[in-house]
């Protein structure tokens, strides 16, 4: 008797201690970010609170050479996953071991690219996925272009017409019926091509409507732009994904800024339609509402994230609702249908120009509900680090809504957020928006360079701003010594085609690109004599650090936050990640890549610079459970399950901030049942 209750008190603990095969059979992933209406949401519940702590490395996909950093959020169709390396060869594995299936090399592309759309119709399933400038087409049973489509399976994405610009395509486009509707991106001075959204057959890849984000004069919208500046009026594209209701095929596109970026005496007024977001009818590309959220921008505050579709209650009533989150920190709600605003604004006033020409908007109205710190506070942490700072600030301008000006204004919250491009997950169990932020103060600096065909103004209006005016680099990396690395032919391949987050610069003539070698060919460059009237460029994109190259103000420097979407209230907030070289210091870091929230109530989020992924609890925002990955995962995970396993997988890409660069796909999932 006491050995067969021995052996059934020990089949009891290895049953507790066993994974339990809840029946999910095989569930897909098969849209960007979860959905059309980017919710960031997987029903699946197999992986719990309870055993969270038990996930384990399922497979490990090695996808090509690391460069740059990998942004690309995988899609799973039928136990298949597709990914993208860093070089953005198309790859299909089996989503339950990692083998490779097939891989597609196409030739003369490059760029950073954050996911593929996945299309099926009469002729099948087609895998699509942009690659600089070109949207490619691929067969998912095998990898070979569909050479139906476009030229041979590749279709330039470049706007017809006269005009020439940097342009690429770094974000999935939205997938509806039979049209591939797509945005894109291109540069932030004067010969930004004009935005447009267009929609493309998945079929052949013919033009079925365009919506043109700066309205043709005469046009509705036309009337916020000063006379005569619409014929060289570029920008307000649509850069960062869209989202799409798909039952009322409402399309919600988030617009960047009208350009030149900080400088918009030549583009005086409000400037429709950049700053906003416009919702369109999916089958023809007609304007139902906009709203914008920023006049006349001088501020390069352009919309970075998708919109999430949502629902709250409010006075007993569901409302379907789209949310809209800002570089700025703030959240903004609208109804679906007809574009009400549903969180109250403030209007806050903003301060005259000392630029020539130039007239900021003198009021901007901005939502009451903001989820990062509107003010700048010099940091605390140590003695020397606030003396640091506040020798570096004394000459700026802090006042709030500064504008820009030959110098230096403090811009708070920076460049990259508040919110950026990962996005916003919506969790339908409590009607909360899960979104991780970032909180530190950006420096803008304003110089006056030559414009013409001096080698510096040239390079200054086209890289200074990434790699800055004296080639030491900001948000792009150094220059300094580049000759020494690359050969000259490398360098024009560089230019033509682009590498990592940079685009091409296919357009430039053979005097803009000698003139732009010669400058950063130079051991200790120098400014040449100007040869035409002057200009302002940014000198870089880059945040406000201390003595030890942490962030300038008192932390937290990046949350993971929870907001009650009928309130607009932050139910709770916590400090996100750290930085390696300080990684126990627990005030949070600057974080690129977005949530996936569960049913089982869990967060899996990696984004951070420590090289972690995380999974959080939605009621709290506790950490649960976190495993090391060999590069940072600034991008958002898949979760989807196959034969009855649930799975999370994150593309390892790194290259940001300092950690090293990685190619590795992880996914990870609790113990095989027995």
């Amino acid at each position: 008797m006491m050995r067969y209750l021995a052996l059934l008190l020990s089949l009891v603990l290895v049953a507790a201690c066993t994974p339990v095969d809840h029946d999910l059979g095989t569930t897909d992933w098969s849209v960007y970010l979860g959905d059309p209406g980017r919710r960031h949401y997987s029903s699946l519940d197999q992986i719990t609170r309870e055993n969270v702590a038990r996930l384990e490395v399922a497979w490990e996909y090695n996808s090509g050479e690391p460069q740059g950093t990998m942004y690309t959020s995988p899609v799973v169709v039928d136990g298949v996953l597709y990914g993208l390396s860093p070089q953005l060869d198309a790859f299909a594995v089996d989503a339950a071991t990692g083998q490779e299936l097939w891989r597609y090399e196409p030739e003369d592309v490059g760029g950073a690219q954050r996911g593929l759309m996945w299309w099926e119709g009469d002729r099948g399933a087609r895998l699509f996925y942009t690659a600089g400038r070109y949207l490619l087409a691929v067969d998912p049973r095998d990898g070979t272009p569909v050479t139906s489509f476009g030229d041979q399976g590749r279709l330039d994405l470049t706007p017809p017409g006269d005009h020439e610009g940097a342009l690429s395509v770094t974000v999935p486009g939205v997938v509806f019926r039979d049209l591939l509707i797509m945005g894109f991106s291109t540069s932030e001075s004067a010969e930004a091509f004009p935005g447009s959204i267009r929609a493309f057959s998945a079929v052949d890849g013919l033009l079925v409507w365009q919506f043109d984000t700066i309205p043709k004069p005469g046009d509705p919208g036309s009337e916020t732009w000063a006379e005569g500046s619409l014929e060289h009026a570029g920008g307000a594209n649509v850069w960062t994904g869209m989202a799409l209701d798909a039952e009322r095929a409402i399309l919600f596109a988030p617009t960047g800024s009208a350009t030149p970026d900080f400088f918009g005496a030549k583009r005086l007024g409000d400037n429709l339609y950049a700053n906003s977001i416009v919702a369109l009818n999916a089958h023809t590309g007609e304007l139902r509402w906009h709203y914008q959220v920023f006049r006349h921008d001088l501020w390069d505050r352009d919309n970075p994230s998708p919109p999430t579709l949502v629902q709250l209650e409010r006075d007993g009533r569901r409302i379907d609702a789209v949310t809209l989150t800002t570089k700025s920190g703030h959240l903004y709600a609208f109804e679906r249908e007809t574009g009400e605003l549903l969180y109250p604004t403030v209007e806050v006033g903003t301060l005259p120009s000392t630029l020539p020409g130039e007239m900021p908007s003198p009021t901007q109205a901005v939502s009451a509900v903001a989820f990062s710190r509107q003010a700048f506070e010099v940091t605390n942490r140590t003695p020397e680090a606030r003396a640091h700072v506040e020798e570096a600030i004394k000459d700026w301008d802090l006042r709030p809504w500064a504008p820009p000006r030959v110098g230096t204004v403090l811009l708070q919250p920076w460049y990259d957020g508040g919110a950026e491009w990962g996005g916003s997950a919506f969790d339908p169990a409590t009607n909360a928006l899960i979104l991780n932020a970032n909180d530190v103060p950006g420096i803008l600096t304003l110089s006056e360079v030559p414009t013409g065909t001096s080698d510096f103004g040239t390079y200054a209006e086209h890289c200074g701003s990434c790699h800055g005016l004296e080639l030491e680099g900001s948000s792009g990396p150094s220059l300094l010594g580049v000759r020494e690395r690359l050969e000259i032919g490398e360098i024009r391949n560089v230019l033509e085609s682009g590498r990592g987050r940079m685009p091409g610069f296919s357009h430039f003539d053979d005097a803009e690109q000698r003139a732009v070698i010669r400058y950063i060919s130079q051991e200790e460059p120098e400014q040449d004599e100007p040869t035409d009237e002057l200009s302002y460029v940014l000198g870089g994109y880059v945040y406000l650090r201390d003595h030890e190259d942490l962030p300038a103000n008192t932390p937290p420097w990046g949350t993971l936050n929870s907001i009650d979407l009928a309130s607009g209230e932050i139910t709770w907030s916590v400090p996100f990640g750290n930085y390696l070289s300080h990684p126990d210091l627990g005030y949070g870091a600057v974080n690129y890549g977005g949530p996936v929230v569960t049913a089982s109530g869990l967060i899996f989020i990696a984004a951070t610079p420590d090289k972690m992924i995380r999974a959080v609890d939605a009621r709290d925002g506790s950490t649960l459970w976190q495993a090391d990955l060999e590069a940072a995962g600034f991008s958002t995970p898949a979760v989807y399950s196959v034969d009855g396993r649930q799975f999370v997988v994150i593309a390892a890409g790194g290259g940001r901030q300092g950690p090293p660069s990685g190619s590795t796909y992880v996914a990870f999932a609790l113990p095989k049942a027995n």
